[in-house]
């Protein structure tokens, strides 16, 4: 019984908790599980997608800084016959560090239905398509987005978002690199002059 009721006001504080939230200023963090997973299985392609988030619940305006980081190793054989003589590992990295301006149709809520406007600096490490070697591009691009965020999910801090960005990168330093095997990771879509991004899975925790 003792236990019962210890959950029962666990339960009740964080409900508390996740309703004061609404009606204030607050900080989220957010994750991509499904890119965790992914990297904690094992598989030469690692990522990590996360944002920080600021909550202006009086104006419905939200300042987010998404990173995304993603390395893909490629291992390549030589043989003679049946026999490999040497492996080659091969390696890109993406990184993008935005800053987003989110306005809610909400007005004094940070949450449901925004459109924004972003800056994106991208950090690319592969091997050119040019030459072979391997070359670092830094560039910096500028777009627009639009997004759902459903929060207080079972009464709890937790909240559920999704995003559609589209914007462009500024120079010419676009399709420098080789494709790699992961044709659809992070680094193949940043070597392209045009942004585009889909979030649909995105966890976060509002404190």
């Amino acid at each position: 019984m003792r236990r019962v009721l210890s959950v029962g006001l666990l339960f009740l504080s964080t409900a508390l908790h996740a309703e004061d939230m609404i009606n204030k200023d607050g900080w989220g963090v957010e994750i991509n599980p499904l890119r965790l997973l992914i990297s904690a299985g094992g598989s030469d392609w690692n990522s990590f997608s996360g944002t920080l988030s600021h909550f202006n619940n009086e104006t419905g305006v939200e300042i987010a800084m998404p990173i995304l980081y993603s390395k893909d190793i490629t291992t390549r054989y030589n043989y003679i016959g049946l026999d490999a003589t040497d492996d080659l590992e091969e390696k890109s990295v993406a990184l993008d560090i935005d800053i987003h301006y989110r306005q809610y149709f909400s007005k004094n809520r940070t949450k449901g239905a925004y459109i924004g406007a972003f800056g994106r600096y991208t950090y690319l490490d592969g091997k050119a398509i040019k030459d072979g070697k391997y070359a670092t591009v830094e560039k910096f691009g500028v777009g627009a987005e639009i997004g759902f965020k459903i929060k207080n999910i079972f009464s709890t801090p937790f909240y559920w978002g999704s995003s559609f960005s589209l914007g462009t990168y500024i120079g010419n330093d676009n399709d420098i690199f080789q494709t790699s095997d992961m044709s659809v990771g992070a680094f193949d879509i940043d070597d392209n002059k045009y942004i585009v991004d889909l979030e649909l899975l995105k966890v976060g925790y509002e404190f």
